[in-house]
Protein backbone atom coordinates (compact mmCIF):
# COMPACT_ATOMS: atom_id res chain seq x y z
CA UNK A 1 0.00 0.00 0.00
CA UNK A 2 0.89 3.26 -0.93
CA UNK A 3 1.90 6.05 1.62
CA UNK A 4 -0.22 8.33 -0.11
CA UNK A 5 -3.23 6.12 -0.25
CA UNK A 6 -2.65 5.13 3.45
CA UNK A 7 -3.49 8.74 4.27
CA UNK A 8 -6.14 9.10 2.06
CA UNK A 9 -7.59 6.60 3.95
CA UNK A 10 -7.26 8.28 6.97
CA UNK A 11 -9.00 11.21 6.32
CA UNK A 12 -11.82 9.12 4.91
CA UNK A 13 -11.77 7.30 8.38
CA UNK A 14 -11.24 10.07 11.25
CA UNK A 15 -13.83 12.02 10.04
CA UNK A 16 -16.47 9.85 9.66
CA UNK A 17 -15.83 8.61 13.25
CA UNK A 18 -15.94 11.93 14.30
CA UNK A 19 -19.20 12.46 12.81
CA UNK A 20 -20.56 9.41 14.72
CA UNK A 21 -19.67 10.25 17.72
CA UNK A 22 -19.70 14.18 17.38
CA UNK A 23 -21.40 14.48 20.84
CA UNK A 24 -18.89 12.47 23.02
CA UNK A 25 -18.76 14.16 26.40
CA UNK A 26 -22.50 14.82 26.03
CA UNK A 27 -25.49 13.68 27.22
CA UNK A 28 -25.73 10.09 25.60
CA UNK A 29 -22.13 9.85 27.43
CA UNK A 30 -23.19 10.87 30.92
CA UNK A 31 -26.28 8.65 31.09
CA UNK A 32 -24.17 5.72 30.96
CA UNK A 33 -23.20 3.93 34.67
CA UNK A 34 -20.59 1.33 35.46
CA UNK A 35 -17.03 0.65 34.30
CA UNK A 36 -16.74 -2.67 32.09
CA UNK A 37 -13.56 -4.53 33.34
CA UNK A 38 -13.07 -7.03 29.86
CA UNK A 39 -9.81 -8.94 30.66
CA UNK A 40 -8.93 -12.35 28.60
CA UNK A 41 -6.15 -15.18 28.65
CA UNK A 42 -4.42 -15.65 26.01
CA UNK A 43 -7.20 -18.50 25.71
CA UNK A 44 -10.12 -16.08 25.91
CA UNK A 45 -10.84 -16.89 29.39
CA UNK A 46 -12.02 -14.31 30.82
CA UNK A 47 -10.39 -12.61 34.39
CA UNK A 48 -11.84 -10.16 35.87
CA UNK A 49 -12.45 -12.30 38.57
CA UNK A 50 -8.69 -12.55 39.29
CA UNK A 51 -6.49 -9.82 41.34
CA UNK A 52 -3.98 -8.30 38.98
CA UNK A 53 -1.48 -6.80 41.53
CA UNK A 54 0.91 -9.38 43.15
CA UNK A 55 2.87 -6.40 44.93
CA UNK A 56 1.07 -3.68 47.37
CA UNK A 57 -0.47 -0.68 45.57
CA UNK A 58 2.17 2.25 46.34
CA UNK A 59 0.66 5.58 46.79
CA UNK A 60 2.43 8.63 45.40
CA UNK A 61 4.17 10.15 48.62
CA UNK A 62 3.51 13.48 47.47
CA UNK A 63 2.46 16.86 49.31
CA UNK A 64 1.72 18.51 46.32
CA UNK A 65 -0.74 21.09 45.02
CA UNK A 66 -2.41 18.58 42.96
CA UNK A 67 -3.10 16.01 46.08
CA UNK A 68 -4.38 18.89 48.55
CA UNK A 69 -6.48 20.33 45.28
CA UNK A 70 -7.94 17.27 45.17
CA UNK A 71 -9.09 17.08 48.89
CA UNK A 72 -11.36 20.04 48.54
CA UNK A 73 -15.08 19.30 47.87
CA UNK A 74 -15.53 17.74 44.85
CA UNK A 75 -18.95 17.99 42.46
CA UNK A 76 -20.19 16.27 39.64
CA UNK A 77 -22.20 19.62 38.30
CA UNK A 78 -19.73 19.88 35.14
CA UNK A 79 -21.30 16.71 33.70
CA UNK A 80 -23.45 17.61 30.19
CA UNK A 81 -27.34 16.96 29.76
CA UNK A 82 -28.47 19.13 26.97
CA UNK A 83 -26.83 19.54 23.72
CA UNK A 84 -27.20 23.44 22.55
CA UNK A 85 -27.55 23.01 19.09
CA UNK A 86 -26.61 26.50 18.66
CA UNK A 87 -28.76 28.04 21.19
CA UNK A 88 -25.56 29.05 23.25
CA UNK A 89 -21.51 29.10 22.08
CA UNK A 90 -18.85 30.19 23.06
CA UNK A 91 -15.01 30.41 22.89
CA UNK A 92 -11.81 31.60 25.20
CA UNK A 93 -9.20 34.24 24.36
CA UNK A 94 -6.62 31.93 25.21
CA UNK A 95 -5.80 28.51 25.25
CA UNK A 96 -4.32 28.99 29.05
CA UNK A 97 -3.71 31.39 31.65
CA UNK A 98 -1.62 31.52 34.92
CA UNK A 99 -3.00 32.65 38.06
CA UNK A 100 -3.60 36.43 38.32
CA UNK A 101 -4.48 37.12 34.79
CA UNK A 102 -7.97 37.07 33.16
CA UNK A 103 -9.41 35.31 30.56
CA UNK A 104 -11.92 36.44 28.41
CA UNK A 105 -15.60 34.39 27.29
CA UNK A 106 -16.67 35.23 23.88
CA UNK A 107 -20.35 34.20 23.78
CA UNK A 108 -23.18 34.26 21.61
CA UNK A 109 -26.59 33.28 21.99
CA UNK A 110 -29.10 32.73 19.56
CA UNK A 111 -31.44 35.64 20.65
CA UNK A 112 -30.14 38.55 21.85
CA UNK A 113 -31.06 38.80 25.85
CA UNK A 114 -31.59 35.16 26.64
CA UNK A 115 -30.40 34.88 30.16
CA UNK A 116 -27.81 32.27 30.77
CA UNK A 117 -25.78 30.72 33.52
CA UNK A 118 -21.89 30.59 33.69
CA UNK A 119 -20.20 27.75 35.61
CA UNK A 120 -16.45 27.32 35.54
CA UNK A 121 -15.05 23.92 36.70
CA UNK A 122 -11.23 22.97 37.61
CA UNK A 123 -11.17 19.20 36.11
CA UNK A 124 -9.89 16.40 38.47
CA UNK A 125 -10.19 13.42 40.90
CA UNK A 126 -12.18 14.85 43.88
CA UNK A 127 -13.58 12.31 45.71
CA UNK A 128 -14.37 10.49 41.93
CA UNK A 129 -16.76 13.34 41.22
CA UNK A 130 -14.35 14.58 38.92
CA UNK A 131 -14.21 18.20 39.34
CA UNK A 132 -14.81 21.67 41.92
CA UNK A 133 -16.64 25.03 41.38
CA UNK A 134 -14.39 27.77 41.19
CA UNK A 135 -16.71 30.26 39.30
CA UNK A 136 -20.01 30.92 38.88
CA UNK A 137 -22.32 33.72 37.20
CA UNK A 138 -25.74 34.03 37.14
CA UNK A 139 -28.41 35.62 35.02
CA UNK A 140 -25.87 37.04 32.38
CA UNK A 141 -27.89 38.58 29.44
CA UNK A 142 -26.48 36.76 26.15
CA UNK A 143 -25.90 38.97 22.95
CA UNK A 144 -26.57 37.49 19.24
CA UNK A 145 -23.53 37.21 17.71
CA UNK A 146 -23.84 34.67 15.34
CA UNK A 147 -24.33 30.81 15.58
CA UNK A 148 -23.75 27.47 13.92
CA UNK A 149 -25.26 24.10 13.53
CA UNK A 150 -24.16 21.40 11.61
CA UNK A 151 -27.72 21.03 10.66
CA UNK A 152 -28.62 24.74 10.11
CA UNK A 153 -25.48 26.02 8.80
CA UNK A 154 -24.10 29.86 9.30
CA UNK A 155 -25.91 32.45 10.81
CA UNK A 156 -25.45 35.79 10.87
CA UNK A 157 -21.56 34.93 10.88
CA UNK A 158 -19.47 36.11 8.26
CA UNK A 159 -18.40 34.00 4.94
CA UNK A 160 -14.95 31.71 5.04
CA UNK A 161 -11.88 33.02 3.37
CA UNK A 162 -12.72 32.09 -0.53
CA UNK A 163 -9.44 30.08 -0.60
CA UNK A 164 -8.08 29.08 3.06
CA UNK A 165 -11.63 28.87 4.26
CA UNK A 166 -10.74 30.67 7.24
CA UNK A 167 -13.37 31.99 9.58
CA UNK A 168 -12.01 34.09 12.04
CA UNK A 169 -14.79 35.55 14.42
CA UNK A 170 -14.68 39.18 16.32
CA UNK A 171 -17.34 38.25 18.31
CA UNK A 172 -17.33 40.91 21.83
CA UNK A 173 -16.29 39.56 25.56
CA UNK A 174 -19.14 39.01 27.24
CA UNK A 175 -17.22 37.33 30.57
CA UNK A 176 -13.89 38.04 32.27
CA UNK A 177 -12.50 36.05 34.71
CA UNK A 178 -9.51 36.63 36.71
CA UNK A 179 -7.98 33.68 37.48
CA UNK A 180 -7.38 33.88 41.86
CA UNK A 181 -3.65 33.65 42.58
CA UNK A 182 -3.51 30.68 44.27
CA UNK A 183 -5.55 28.63 41.37
CA UNK A 184 -3.89 25.52 40.45
CA UNK A 185 -2.39 24.18 37.41
CA UNK A 186 -4.99 22.18 34.94
CA UNK A 187 -7.48 21.50 32.90
CA UNK A 188 -10.57 23.99 33.31
CA UNK A 189 -13.78 23.89 31.98
CA UNK A 190 -16.81 26.43 31.24
CA UNK A 191 -20.20 25.37 30.67
CA UNK A 192 -23.07 27.88 29.66
CA UNK A 193 -26.37 27.00 30.82
CA UNK A 194 -28.99 29.20 29.11
CA UNK A 195 -32.71 29.77 30.54
CA UNK A 196 -34.04 27.00 28.30
CA UNK A 197 -31.63 24.21 29.69
CA UNK A 198 -29.06 24.36 26.19
CA UNK A 199 -25.10 23.55 27.77
CA UNK A 200 -22.32 24.31 26.24
CA UNK A 201 -18.54 23.87 27.17
CA UNK A 202 -15.04 26.12 26.80
CA UNK A 203 -12.10 24.50 28.22
CA UNK A 204 -9.34 25.85 28.99
CA UNK A 205 -6.03 25.40 30.70
CA UNK A 206 -4.24 27.06 33.67
CA UNK A 207 -0.28 26.36 33.71
CA UNK A 208 1.99 27.62 36.34
CA UNK A 209 5.25 29.63 34.87
CA UNK A 210 6.99 29.87 38.24
CA UNK A 211 7.42 26.41 39.66
CA UNK A 212 8.75 23.47 38.40
CA UNK A 213 6.85 20.39 38.79
CA UNK A 214 7.81 16.54 38.61
CA UNK A 215 5.25 15.76 35.51
CA UNK A 216 4.53 18.57 32.50
CA UNK A 217 1.13 17.27 30.84
CA UNK A 218 0.74 18.79 27.65
CA UNK A 219 -3.10 18.93 25.73
CA UNK A 220 -2.97 18.90 22.37
CA UNK A 221 -5.52 21.62 21.21
CA UNK A 222 -3.68 21.90 17.94
CA UNK A 223 -5.51 19.08 16.98
CA UNK A 224 -8.19 19.96 18.44
CA UNK A 225 -9.08 22.49 15.94
CA UNK A 226 -7.75 20.39 13.09
CA UNK A 227 -10.69 17.98 13.14
CA UNK A 228 -13.57 21.45 14.30
CA UNK A 229 -15.78 22.30 11.62
CA UNK A 230 -17.43 24.79 13.41
CA UNK A 231 -18.50 27.19 10.96
CA UNK A 232 -18.48 24.58 8.13
CA UNK A 233 -14.67 23.78 7.26
CA UNK A 234 -12.02 21.81 8.96
CA UNK A 235 -8.74 20.37 7.73
CA UNK A 236 -10.48 16.98 7.21
CA UNK A 237 -13.39 18.49 5.17
CA UNK A 238 -17.02 20.61 4.76
CA UNK A 239 -19.81 20.92 5.43
CA UNK A 240 -22.02 22.04 1.81
CA UNK A 241 -23.95 25.73 2.24
CA UNK A 242 -27.43 24.80 0.82
CA UNK A 243 -28.01 21.26 1.81
CA UNK A 244 -25.05 20.87 4.94
CA UNK A 245 -24.20 17.42 3.35
CA UNK A 246 -21.05 16.80 4.78
CA UNK A 247 -18.26 16.11 2.38
CA UNK A 248 -14.87 14.28 3.43
CA UNK A 249 -11.61 15.40 1.95
CA UNK A 250 -11.64 12.12 -0.56
CA UNK A 251 -14.84 13.07 -2.16
CA UNK A 252 -14.20 16.86 -2.31
CA UNK A 253 -10.51 18.13 -1.49
CA UNK A 254 -10.39 21.93 -2.54
CA UNK A 255 -13.41 22.65 0.23
CA UNK A 256 -11.34 21.56 3.13
CA UNK A 257 -9.55 24.96 4.81
CA UNK A 258 -5.96 25.05 4.83
CA UNK A 259 -5.87 27.40 7.91
CA UNK A 260 -8.54 27.58 10.87
CA UNK A 261 -8.54 29.76 13.60
CA UNK A 262 -9.05 29.78 17.45
CA UNK A 263 -11.54 32.36 17.21
CA UNK A 264 -14.47 29.79 17.13
CA UNK A 265 -16.06 27.29 19.34
CA UNK A 266 -15.08 23.84 18.98
CA UNK A 267 -17.75 21.86 16.98
CA UNK A 268 -17.07 18.59 18.99
CA UNK A 269 -17.66 17.57 22.22
CA UNK A 270 -20.30 19.97 22.43
CA UNK A 271 -17.50 22.83 22.91
CA UNK A 272 -15.19 21.23 25.00
CA UNK A 273 -13.18 19.91 21.42
CA UNK A 274 -11.96 16.44 22.26
CA UNK A 275 -11.12 16.65 25.90
CA UNK A 276 -12.92 14.03 26.87
CA UNK A 277 -10.14 11.88 24.79
CA UNK A 278 -7.78 13.50 27.31
CA UNK A 279 -9.91 13.75 30.91
CA UNK A 280 -9.61 9.94 31.69
CA UNK A 281 -5.88 10.06 32.14
CA UNK A 282 -6.51 13.57 34.03
CA UNK A 283 -8.59 12.40 36.30
CA UNK A 284 -6.54 8.90 36.96
CA UNK A 285 -3.00 11.08 37.32
CA UNK A 286 -4.90 13.30 40.03
CA UNK A 287 -6.28 10.67 41.70
CA UNK A 288 -2.41 9.41 42.49
CA UNK A 289 -1.54 12.46 43.88
CA UNK A 290 1.24 12.95 41.31
CA UNK A 291 3.24 16.34 40.80
CA UNK A 292 1.90 18.10 37.75
CA UNK A 293 2.13 21.50 35.52
CA UNK A 294 -0.45 21.22 32.90
CA UNK A 295 0.32 23.35 29.60
CA UNK A 296 -1.49 23.56 25.99
CA UNK A 297 0.05 22.97 22.82
CA UNK A 298 0.71 26.49 22.29
CA UNK A 299 2.78 26.99 25.39
CA UNK A 300 5.28 24.70 24.08
CA UNK A 301 4.73 26.58 20.43
CA UNK A 302 6.05 29.64 22.14
CA UNK A 303 7.81 28.18 24.92
CA UNK A 304 6.26 29.58 27.64
CA UNK A 305 7.32 27.15 30.45
CA UNK A 306 10.60 27.24 31.01
CA UNK A 307 11.21 24.54 34.01
CA UNK A 308 12.31 21.54 33.50
CA UNK A 309 10.09 18.68 34.27
CA UNK A 310 11.07 15.13 35.30
CA UNK A 311 8.67 13.80 32.82
CA UNK A 312 6.40 14.98 30.39
CA UNK A 313 3.53 13.47 28.93
CA UNK A 314 1.33 13.86 25.86
CA UNK A 315 -2.02 12.47 25.90
CA UNK A 316 -4.61 11.80 23.46
CA UNK A 317 -4.78 12.82 20.17
CA UNK A 318 -1.57 14.90 19.46
CA UNK A 319 -1.24 15.21 15.89
CA UNK A 320 -0.52 18.79 14.66
CA UNK A 321 3.01 20.36 15.47
CA UNK A 322 4.41 23.48 14.86
CA UNK A 323 8.37 23.77 14.49
CA UNK A 324 8.53 25.28 17.48
CA UNK A 325 6.69 22.45 19.48
CA UNK A 326 8.84 20.08 18.25
CA UNK A 327 11.84 21.43 19.15
CA UNK A 328 10.46 22.05 22.96
CA UNK A 329 10.27 18.45 22.69
CA UNK A 330 13.90 17.49 21.35
CA UNK A 331 15.17 19.80 23.94
CA UNK A 332 13.57 18.01 26.54
CA UNK A 333 14.17 14.45 25.07
CA UNK A 334 18.35 15.41 24.24
CA UNK A 335 18.41 16.75 27.84
CA UNK A 336 17.29 13.22 29.58
CA UNK A 337 13.83 14.32 30.16
CA UNK A 338 12.03 11.39 30.13
CA UNK A 339 8.66 10.81 27.10
CA UNK A 340 5.31 9.26 27.47
CA UNK A 341 3.35 8.96 24.41
CA UNK A 342 0.13 8.25 25.89
CA UNK A 343 -2.35 7.80 22.57
CA UNK A 344 -1.65 7.67 18.81
CA UNK A 345 -0.78 9.47 15.80
CA UNK A 346 1.81 12.28 17.56
CA UNK A 347 3.84 14.64 15.93
CA UNK A 348 2.57 13.73 12.31
CA UNK A 349 1.38 16.75 11.27
CA UNK A 350 3.93 19.95 10.85
CA UNK A 351 1.51 23.37 11.41
CA UNK A 352 2.33 26.83 10.96
CA UNK A 353 1.02 29.26 12.60
CA UNK A 354 0.44 32.91 11.07
CA UNK A 355 0.52 36.35 11.96
CA UNK A 356 -3.08 37.18 13.52
CA UNK A 357 -2.41 37.68 17.08
CA UNK A 358 -4.84 38.39 20.37
CA UNK A 359 -3.38 41.20 21.67
CA UNK A 360 -4.18 40.67 25.56
CA UNK A 361 -2.12 37.26 25.75
CA UNK A 362 0.29 37.30 22.36
CA UNK A 363 -1.26 34.34 21.37
CA UNK A 364 -1.16 33.04 17.63
CA UNK A 365 -4.95 32.10 16.75
CA UNK A 366 -4.59 31.46 13.01
CA UNK A 367 -3.12 27.36 12.47
CA UNK A 368 -1.90 26.58 8.87
CA UNK A 369 -1.57 23.34 7.19
CA UNK A 370 -1.90 22.64 3.71
CA UNK A 371 -1.59 19.06 3.92
CA UNK A 372 -1.57 16.77 0.81
CA UNK A 373 -1.73 20.30 -1.25
CA UNK A 374 1.86 21.74 0.54
CA UNK A 375 3.93 20.82 -2.18
CA UNK A 376 2.28 22.92 -4.57
CA UNK A 377 0.36 25.42 -2.63
CA UNK A 378 1.87 26.62 0.45
CA UNK A 379 3.24 29.86 -0.20
CA UNK A 380 6.05 29.36 2.65
CA UNK A 381 8.72 27.53 0.63
CA UNK A 382 10.86 26.79 3.11
CA UNK A 383 11.28 22.70 3.16
CA UNK A 384 11.62 23.20 7.17
CA UNK A 385 8.08 25.09 7.75
CA UNK A 386 6.20 23.12 4.95
CA UNK A 387 3.19 22.10 6.43
CA UNK A 388 2.94 18.76 5.11
CA UNK A 389 3.53 15.69 6.95
CA UNK A 390 7.52 15.45 9.62
CA UNK A 391 7.59 11.96 7.18
CA UNK A 392 7.97 13.86 3.71
CA UNK A 393 10.75 16.31 5.03
CA UNK A 394 12.85 13.47 6.74
CA UNK A 395 11.94 14.16 10.03
CA UNK A 396 9.46 11.28 10.92
CA UNK A 397 7.70 11.08 14.19
CA UNK A 398 9.58 8.05 15.17
CA UNK A 399 12.70 9.87 15.49
CA UNK A 400 10.94 11.02 18.70
CA UNK A 401 8.00 8.73 19.53
CA UNK A 402 10.08 5.15 19.03
CA UNK A 403 7.15 3.81 16.51
CA UNK A 404 4.62 5.64 13.26
CA UNK A 405 1.30 6.07 12.63
CA UNK A 406 -0.15 2.97 11.88
CA UNK A 407 -4.02 3.21 10.41
CA UNK A 408 -7.27 3.35 11.39
CA UNK A 409 -9.74 0.54 13.10
CA UNK A 410 -13.61 0.56 12.49
CA UNK A 411 -14.59 -0.41 15.73
CA UNK A 412 -11.60 -0.74 19.20
CA UNK A 413 -9.69 -3.88 19.11
CA UNK A 414 -7.89 -5.89 21.72
CA UNK A 415 -4.46 -5.13 23.07
CA UNK A 416 -1.99 -8.00 23.25
CA UNK A 417 0.77 -8.40 25.87
CA UNK A 418 3.89 -9.71 23.89
CA UNK A 419 6.64 -8.64 26.57
CA UNK A 420 5.11 -9.96 30.02
CA UNK A 421 8.79 -9.72 31.45
CA UNK A 422 9.15 -6.52 30.80
CA UNK A 423 9.93 -3.96 34.11
CA UNK A 424 6.88 -1.90 32.48
CA UNK A 425 4.92 -5.05 34.14
CA UNK A 426 6.41 -5.58 37.34
CA UNK A 427 3.95 -6.28 39.69
CA UNK A 428 1.39 -7.90 37.46
CA UNK A 429 -0.12 -10.96 37.13
CA UNK A 430 0.26 -11.35 33.33
CA UNK A 431 1.42 -13.83 30.26
CA UNK A 432 2.01 -13.47 27.16
CA UNK A 433 -0.88 -13.61 24.87
CA UNK A 434 -3.21 -12.20 27.51
CA UNK A 435 -5.70 -8.87 26.22
CA UNK A 436 -6.87 -6.25 27.11
CA UNK A 437 -10.13 -5.29 25.69
CA UNK A 438 -11.01 -2.81 23.43
CA UNK A 439 -8.16 -0.74 23.81
CA UNK A 440 -7.17 -0.02 20.54
CA UNK A 441 -8.84 2.38 18.66
CA UNK A 442 -9.54 4.92 16.92
CA UNK A 443 -6.36 5.30 15.03
CA UNK A 444 -2.88 3.23 16.71
CA UNK A 445 0.76 3.53 15.72
CA UNK A 446 2.88 0.55 14.83
CA UNK A 447 6.99 -0.68 14.22
CA UNK A 448 7.51 -0.03 10.70
CA UNK A 449 11.20 -1.22 9.19
CA UNK A 450 11.47 2.71 9.04
CA UNK A 451 15.45 3.84 8.85
CA UNK A 452 14.58 6.14 11.63
CA UNK A 453 13.42 3.56 14.06
CA UNK A 454 15.65 3.55 17.54
CA UNK A 455 17.44 0.37 17.19
CA UNK A 456 17.05 -0.44 21.08
CA UNK A 457 13.67 -0.06 20.80
CA UNK A 458 11.73 -2.34 22.42
CA UNK A 459 7.91 -4.13 21.48
CA UNK A 460 5.77 -4.57 24.56
CA UNK A 461 2.34 -5.81 22.95
CA UNK A 462 1.84 -6.40 19.70
CA UNK A 463 -1.86 -6.48 18.28
CA UNK A 464 -3.03 -8.04 15.59
CA UNK A 465 -5.84 -5.53 13.94
CA UNK A 466 -8.01 -5.08 10.93
CA UNK A 467 -8.39 -1.36 9.85
CA UNK A 468 -11.04 0.43 8.13
CA UNK A 469 -10.66 -0.81 4.81
CA UNK A 470 -10.58 -4.76 6.46
CA UNK A 471 -6.41 -4.65 5.99
CA UNK A 472 -4.39 -6.86 8.84
CA UNK A 473 -1.78 -4.38 11.10
CA UNK A 474 -0.27 -5.03 14.20
CA UNK A 475 -0.57 -2.43 16.54
CA UNK A 476 2.28 -2.04 18.94
CA UNK A 477 3.30 -0.46 22.33
CA UNK A 478 6.97 0.30 22.92
CA UNK A 479 9.70 1.89 25.03
CA UNK A 480 13.45 2.91 24.32
CA UNK A 481 16.28 5.22 26.09
CA UNK A 482 17.73 7.76 24.02
CA UNK A 483 21.45 8.49 24.17
CA UNK A 484 20.73 11.40 26.67
CA UNK A 485 19.40 8.75 28.72
CA UNK A 486 15.75 9.83 28.19
CA UNK A 487 13.10 6.95 28.70
CA UNK A 488 10.29 7.15 26.04
CA UNK A 489 7.18 5.32 26.05
CA UNK A 490 4.44 5.03 23.44
CA UNK A 491 1.26 3.44 24.10
CA UNK A 492 0.05 3.18 20.34
CA UNK A 493 -3.29 3.87 20.59
CA UNK A 494 -5.58 6.92 21.19
CA UNK A 495 -7.50 5.09 23.67
CA UNK A 496 -4.90 4.35 26.11
CA UNK A 497 -6.60 6.98 28.37
CA UNK A 498 -9.88 5.40 28.41
CA UNK A 499 -7.88 2.20 29.90
CA UNK A 500 -7.12 4.06 32.72
CA UNK A 501 -10.21 5.45 33.87
CA UNK A 502 -13.56 6.68 31.98
CA UNK A 503 -14.87 10.01 34.27
CA UNK A 504 -17.67 10.71 32.12
CA UNK A 505 -19.27 7.01 31.64
CA UNK A 506 -17.80 7.27 27.81
CA UNK A 507 -19.07 4.13 26.18
CA UNK A 508 -15.60 3.49 24.75
CA UNK A 509 -13.98 3.50 27.84
CA UNK A 510 -13.09 -0.21 28.81
CA UNK A 511 -10.70 0.77 32.34
CA UNK A 512 -7.93 -1.80 32.83
CA UNK A 513 -5.91 -2.80 35.80
CA UNK A 514 -2.84 -3.41 33.79
CA UNK A 515 -3.09 -0.64 31.83
CA UNK A 516 -3.35 1.63 35.17
CA UNK A 517 -0.56 -0.67 36.30
CA UNK A 518 2.18 -0.27 33.72
CA UNK A 519 1.50 3.40 33.29
CA UNK A 520 1.76 3.72 36.85
CA UNK A 521 5.53 1.33 36.48
CA UNK A 522 6.38 3.93 34.31
CA UNK A 523 5.54 7.19 35.92
CA UNK A 524 7.24 6.14 39.12
CA UNK A 525 9.87 5.57 37.43
CA UNK A 526 10.20 8.93 35.69
CA UNK A 527 9.30 10.41 39.28
CA UNK A 528 12.13 8.54 40.83
CA UNK A 529 9.68 5.83 42.64
CA UNK A 530 11.61 2.55 42.29
CA UNK A 531 9.34 -0.20 40.17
Amino acid sequence: MTKNKVDQEKLFTRRDFIKIVAGVGGGALLGLSGLNLLLKHADGRARNEEPIYTNKVRAVLSTSAISEENKLPGTDGWKFKKGGAGNIQGYASTTSVTAGETIEFMISTKKGGTLYHLQTFRLGYYQGKGGRLVDEAKGLKGIAQGWWSSKSGRNGLPEPDLVTKLLDLKWVPSYKWTVPTNAVSGYYLTKLTDAEGYETYIPFIVRDDKNAHDLMVQSSVATWHAYSAWGGHSYYGHYDNETHEYFTYDQDPKNNAVSISYNRPYEQGNGAGDLFIEYPTVYWLESHGYDIGYVSNIDTHLSRVKWKPKGFLSIGHDEYYSRPMREYLENFRDNGIHMAFLGANSIYWQSRYESNMNDSTLEPRIQTCYKYRAKSQDPVRDLKLLTTTWCQIDEPENLIVGQNWGSVVNESQDWVISNPTHWLFNGLKVNKGDKVNKLIGWEFDGVANHLFTPPNLEIIAASKVINKQNKVYEANSTIYEHWSKSTIFSSGTIYWGFGLANPAEDPRGVVSPIVQGVTKNLLDRFVGITV
